[in-house]
């Protein structure tokens, strides 16, 4: 009984850790609000796996993985905004690249993308985008409703849960 209470003492401080982690690794509002309620290390394996046909050349007109100056303007759009366009497809891109992934699995890539972007733009020292339209108006660190609420969505709405 005493190894299974710390266990659960130990994946409680994991969570509390991951909600309240140290703000900081670029300077703008919002910057962490906005992809922390998204499994980075899972979308980072769903784009290079499976993103990176197109966004490794620039195929179809796709934007290059690590170009800052190819998102700079998709980063003044608000995440969610990004996840339905690759979601439903928009522009060039067909739905979810054309691939049989699920929302999550897009939202998680999207959100990596998003998020290398922008480490990538600080280290260039780049200017920082302006607050994209309906981004969270919380506390550094904070994650946001909506993102959290978009995640459980995606999550309850898929088959595997049945």
């Amino acid at each position: 009984m005493l190894n299974r209470a710390r266990g659960f003492g130990l994946a409680a401080l994991l969570l509390v850790t991951q909600l309240y982690a140290l703000p900081g690794r670029a300077d703008w509002p919002g910057y962490d609000s906005d992809t922390r309620a998204y499994n980075l290390a899972h979308g980072r394996v769903v784009f290079t796996e499976n993103c990176m046909r197109c966004h490794e050349s620039g195929r179809k007109g796709a934007p290059v993985f690590g170009d800052t100056g190819d998102w700079a303007e998709r980063l003044e759009q608000p995440l969610d905004t990004l996840v339905d366009h690759a979601i439903a497809g928009h522009g060039r891109m067909p739905a979810r690249g054309d691939l049989d992934l699920s929302d999550q699995d897009v939202a998680s890539a999207v959100a990596y993308v998003v998020d290398r972007t922008r480490v990538i733009a600080a280290e260039e020292g780049k200017p920082q985008p302006a607050r994209a339209a309906g981004a969270s108006t919380g506390q550094a660190g904070e994650v946001p409703d909506h993102a959290v609420m978009q995640m459980f969505l995606l999550l309850v709405g898929k088959d595997r849960w049945k």
